[in-house]
């Protein structure tokens, strides 16, 4: 669904209309960049990942996790990210997403501030632990937009503030 607003959003940003017209389901069946609209000029956008690099990043790069309202790393979650800062540096080929997010408190504009923040403070500790900063496509913040967690409950809203980690 986040691809698909990033999609979305960069038909509208860059005029690539002729995009919508592509099968999403043929464009996921090939690890092909895509080609958007016609002639000089035209946009590529980056290859979809295939499942088995979707899979090893899910199983070897670890989401971190922050504290309500705050945006600073706590120890466990630098020591995760020094490992998948690690692993990232073994897979040059491995192209990452980074996704922050925030719990359901607080207004819309807030959350998406504090989730950028969030992202952004990964994605630097990554390219700070050696990690090329073309190897992180981007980092975004969602702000409450995509919860894991739908419970009102802190054990519910301390899943949802994170920054996580896709293939891209």
């Amino acid at each position: 669904m986040k691809r698909g607003i990033l999609i979305a959003l960069a038909v509208v940003l860059f005029g690539v209309g002729p995009l919508l017209a592509q099968s999403s389901a043929a464009s996921e069946s090939h690890n092909e960049p895509l080609a958007a609209g016609s002639g000089t000029g035209a946009a590529t956008l980056a290859p979809l990942p295939n499942a088995t690099e979707q899979q090893m990043v899910e199983e070897n790069v670890k989401d971190i996790h922050f504290d309500f309202d705050r945006s600073d790393l706590r120890p466990e979650d630098r020591s995760i990210l020094e490992s998948d800062a690690k692993w990232l540096k073994d897979h040059p080929a491995v192209i990452v997403t980074i996704e922050g997010d925030a719990d359901d408190r607080g207004d819309i504009v807030y959350n998406l501030s504090l989730s950028e923040q969030r992202a952004t403070i990964a994605e630097n500790t990554l390219v700070g632990f050696g990690v090329p900063a073309s190897q992180i496509e981007h980092a975004v913040g969602w702000g409450k937009l995509y919860p894991i967690c739908m419970q009102a409950d802190e054990g519910c809203w301390e899943q949802n503030r994170r920054a996580h980690f896709e293939a891209w």
